[in-house]
């Protein structure tokens, strides 16, 4: 039987006024079918998945296309299952599509009520978008701004509710409460990493301390590169920050007002820091081996948020298909091992003639394995690099939405401390400055879901129950814009944060928590302090034409959260 056959069955057996798989058909013409008031596009209801969608159906195009991708007699069945439930006649009770602030009961959609039958990891009375056979909520999961869509999500179903994907259970937390419950409270029953196919490749076999699972030997790990990085950090880090964001002031300069993406200049300086902290080094950005670095670096980060990659954890028939992806993602992981086993060869032949502390001379004497520390190095210049460069990039492309920002922070730094420089224990004398970096960590939080967390035994958050195994993803993005917590949470409002405003910092979680609080958090907030501190004290940032030329603020999100490319004037303070 052709596919055409088996849509013309479904729709010759629907009820005439439920539209075609696939196709953009009329919908009744009751108030409640409308997107909105006074809008005239009217809602569909989906025949696969019971949503209301408008246009052509994607969950129609989905089975199409996993029909070819299967073959035999599992595609046969599966056309058959699909046949008998959009032939199914529809409950009398139809769905209603207003937006509801508690969470929505799912199981009067037919595909839902059969998919409930088969074993889940989840209590049932766990909410959550109705899922599809085999594919789950791969729709939802393969959006374009991943963290938006799950806020979004958590508007309809509350701030936990379920995901499927394959026989993968998630569940996603959309609220400060819940994460912390899970992170901080809970953390030995959360500290967990799923068991990922392609974690794995990416991380040494799971000898990673963001990738690695939680047992004895991750601890072991985790303590000794901790341990070193902050006795380099109390030695050096400041002195290092300066001298990086000096340097960084200087290429500025040398642009001479021409308009200009910053992003590569900021990736630089970040990246210094971290490799002078690491191998007591720093390149400057005319480097080839820097480039290389840092390009790889960038591309898996790119690659392994995808959903072409993520898909084969919940898939694993995928990974006998061809993926141009994943083969690229491969060879990316296979450039970097080569480029960091480059780094530890020259630092081990350097050492034995420098007595400079830093990270890899602590760590070498009592890593666990030579892995270990390739990874531990991993970690460091993925985490120190690429997410305080885009958090500066993101922190210029508000401040051209408001301008009186940056007004507001110069006058503080040239009032408080006159002609100096600042230092990171200023902070608490720049109020302003330290509510615009809060405010910056808030809105855009660099990595928006976080890293994947797997309980480690039953237990159970906000009262719903939580058995083993069940993959835990923390949404920063939504916990920071929470309206219960943050009033006009899409506004960018530094001020929100002064004192007596309402705003508080403890609410914010752009570092994680708990036992998986990222490696290098207190890195971070010196960098970005010190860094934004420099950068407006000595600058002026202005649009290069009118409004069209602003940034937009969306972002493009994957495993980092990264404004879209745009260019700004720069011009020197008297």
């Amino acid at each position: 039987m052709s596919l055409d056959c088996v849509l013309n069955t479904a729709v010759r057996s629907a009820p005439p006024w439920y539209p075609c798989p696939g196709t953009l058909v009329a919908a009744r013409a009751n108030a409640d079918l409308w997107t909105s008031e006074g809008d005239r596009i009217p809602r569909q209801l989906c025949r696969v998945c019971g949503r209301v969608c408008v246009g052509v159906c994607v969950c129609a195009l989905m089975l199409m296309m996993w029909v070819l991708v299967l073959s035999g007699a599992t595609a046969v069945l599966l056309l058959l299952l699909w046949m008998l439930l959009t032939c199914l006649p529809r409950r009398s009770g139809q769905p209603t599509h207003k937006t509801s602030a508690q969470p929505k009961d799912a199981h009067s959609r037919p595909l839902f009520s059969l998919s409930s039958l088969l074993p889940h990891r989840v209590s049932p009375s766990l909410p959550g978008p109705p899922s599809l056979p085999l594919l789950g909520n791969l729709l939802d999961l393969m959006q374009d701004h991943l963290p938006g869509h799950l806020t979004s999500l958590s508007r309809c179903y509350g701030n936990i509710f379920r995901l499927r994907c394959g026989k993968t259970t998630m569940v996603v937390l959309s609220s400060a409460e819940t994460i912390k419950e899970a992170l901080v409270t809970k953390w030995s029953d959360f500290a967990g990493r799923p068991h990922s196919y392609t974690g794995d490749l990416v991380s040494g076999g799971g000898c990673s301390i963001s990738l690695g699972d939680y047992s004895e030997k991750w601890k072991a790990h985790r303590r000794l590169v901790h341990g070193a990085l902050q006795r380099c950090c109390a030695v050096s880090l400041h002195a290092v920050i300066e001298r990086q964001a000096l340097a960084l002031r200087q290429v500025i300069l040398d642009y001479n007002q021409k308009p200009v993406d910053l992003l590569e200049d900021f990736t630089v300086a970040a990246s210094n820091v971290i490799t002078s902290l690491v191998f007591g080094k720093a390149d400057n950005k005319s480097s080839a081996e820097l480039r290389r670095l840092h390009d790889c670096l960038n591309e898996i980060v790119s690659l392994w948020g995808s959903p072409c990659i993520s898909a084969l954890d919940s898939f694993p028939l995928l990974r006998k298909l061809p993926n141009p992806p994943f083969s690229r993602l491969l060879k990316e992981v296979e450039r970097r091992d080569d480029i960091i086993r480059s780094h530890l060869e020259d630092f081990k032949v350097s050492q034995q003639r420098s007595a400079n502390p830093n990270v890899c001379a602590t760590v070498y004497v009592q890593m666990l394995t030579e892995t270990h520390v390739h990874m531990a190095t991993v970690d460091l210049l993925i985490g120190g690099t690429e997410t305080t460069a885009v958090w500066l990039y993101w922190m210029v492309a508000f401040l051209l939405h408001r301008p009186e920002v940056q007004a507001s922070v110069y006058s503080e730094l040239c009032t408080v401390l006159e002609s100096r420089y600042p230092r990171y224990s200023d902070r608490h004398r720049l109020p302003y400055l330290s509510a615009l970096v809060s405010e910056v960590l808030r809105i855009r939080p660099v990595a928006p879901l976080a890293v994947p967390h797997r309980a480690t035994r039953d237990s159970s958050i906000a009262g719903y129950f939580i058995p083993k195994d069940t993959i835990i993803i923390p949404n920063l993005y939504g916990a920071h814009h929470d309206p219960a917590v943050w009033d006009d949470p899409d506004t960018f409002k530094p001020e929100r944060f002064l004192e007596g405003k309402g705003a508080s910092t403890r609410a914010l979680l752009p570092f994680g928590g708990g036992a998986r609080l990222c490696l290098g958090a207190s890195v971070a907030r010196m960098e970005v302090f010190l860094f934004t501190a420099y950068l407006l004290r000595d600058f002026q940032f202005l649009p290069t034409g009118g409004k069209a030329s602003l940034p937009d603020l969306k972002g493009v999100a994957s495993v980092v959260l990264k404004a879209k490319p745009f260019r700004v004037t720069v011009r020197p303070r008297p």
